[in-house]
């Protein structure tokens, strides 16, 4: 039995080393030349690079959100960046969410710090649905543990994945036409992103809060 194990333990090694090697070297050459720039580089390939980038980002890039859709909406243009960077983040969560809910606490530990878990677990204690809503579109915790958290716990898959994409579908928006409204509005992009983060928590929160309150009065009467 222990023969059989070696080979795996050996492959999965070298594929862990690859890929620090890999994201180290793409992190450097991010930094060193701007992101914008580094996808301008890849002309053809610059979409799917920026794909893969957006789907790498909540479970092994350490780049956030708000740093890889403002870049792909200057290199390639707002709307692609928009489409691109929902799809590509989406299917990045899902993926996480699958590797938490089927590797449980053993695999979790390894992808994220048990105090950040910890903390995505405060959080939810009271209301999970509304507060991962909250927690995607405003930028308190990463991603990865977001999906880390909502894996391991009670949230169905079905649940999970209407809350993401509904807050995906607007935070990428938000950060894909931060650049040129920015601009409009005489504001710098965190300025941007902050404010939105904030309109867009309310409009989650309040919007939740109603339909409790109607469906209690609907019962009430």
């Amino acid at each position: 039995m222990e023969t059989g194990k070696k080979p795996i333990t050996g492959i999965g090694l070298i594929i862990l080393v690859l890929l620090v090697y890999y994201i180290s070297k793409f992190m450097v050459m991010a930094e060193y030349k701007g992101l914008e720039n580094l996808l301008l580089e890849y002309g053809s390939m610059a979409k799917f690079l920026f794909f893969m980038l957006c789907l790498a980002q909540p479970i092994i890039l350490p780049l956030p959100e708000a740093v890889t859709i403002p870049a792909g909406s200057v290199a390639l243009g707002a709307s692609t960046s928009f489409y691109l960077g929902f799809s590509g983040t989406l299917t990045g969560i899902i993926i996480m969410f699958f590797i938490a809910r089927y590797g449980g606490m053993k695999v979790a530990s390894k992808l994220v710090k048990e105090k950040h878990l910890k903390r995505y677990q405060e959080y939810v204690r009271k209301n999970e649905t509304v507060i991962l809503a909250l927690l995607f579109i405003i930028p308190v915790l990463p991603d990865e543990i977001i999906c880390v958290g909502a894996g391991i716990g009670a949230v169905s898959f079905k649940r999970f994945v209407v809350i993401a994409s509904l807050s995906k579908i607007m935070t990428s928006f938000v950060l894909a036409y931060s650049v040129s409204l920015a601009k409009f509005l005489d504001l710098t992009p965190t300025q941007l992103l902050l404010s939105c983060s904030v309109i867009m928590g309310m409009v989650v929160f309040t919007s939740v809060a109603f339909h409790r309150y109607w469906n209690k009065k609907r019962i009430e009467t």
